[in-house]
């Protein structure tokens, strides 16, 4: 996971992470499970999180406006490669990807992209492989599981002690 030092950067500065998801969607939810699992837990004056559900669009101009340089949106994603698997990168990056429907809300999430970079925000995407869209069903196993994943490592680098960092590295 060669992307695990770029979060861990963007966990120590002005960053929003935004979940997105249908929680009554089965795995679709995943991006909202992690919100939803750091929102209450995180100690930093610079990280907010925010749960967009799957209408993103209602909340872009509030986060494009607030004081953050980066957003990292978590999301679901199809793109028929191993159930629990995760990718990350800039947002823009997605964009062949959103276009070929893999992302189960492609059109809202690339123009909302567009959005932040016009307000001159750093959009990244956080994308976990999905099986089981069906209504009602919860998350699967393997999709909880890299879900559990995420959230532990976000909380475990924001909430690390500033000190902490200079030792260890």
């Amino acid at each position: 996971m060669e992307f695990l030092p770029v979060i861990e950067r963007l966990a120590r500065e002005k960053t929003c992470f935004v979940g997105m998801g249908n929680p009554l969607m089965g795995d679709d939810a995943a991006g909202v499970y992690v919100v939803d699992g750091i929102r209450d837990l995180i100690d930093s004056p610079t990280v907010s999180v925010l749960n967009v559900e799957d209408v993103i669009e209602n909340y872009v101009y509030k986060i494009a406006e607030s004081d953050c340089d980066n957003v990292v949106v978590i999301d679901a994603m199809q793109s028929g490669a191993e159930k629990g698997s995760v990718y990350f990168g800039r947002l823009h990056e997605f964009e062949e990807t959103f276009n070929n429907n893999y992302s189960t809300h492609k059109l809202s999430l690339f123009l909302s992209g567009k959005v932040l970079e016009q307000y001159n925000k750093k959009a990244w995407f956080l994308g976990i492989e999905v099986g089981d869209v069906d209504y009602g069903t919860g998350l699967s196993e393997d999709v909880k599981k890299s879900a559990d994943i995420i959230r532990d490592l976000l909380l475990s680098y924001i909430n690390c002690d500033q000190k902490e960092l200079v030792y260890e590295h």
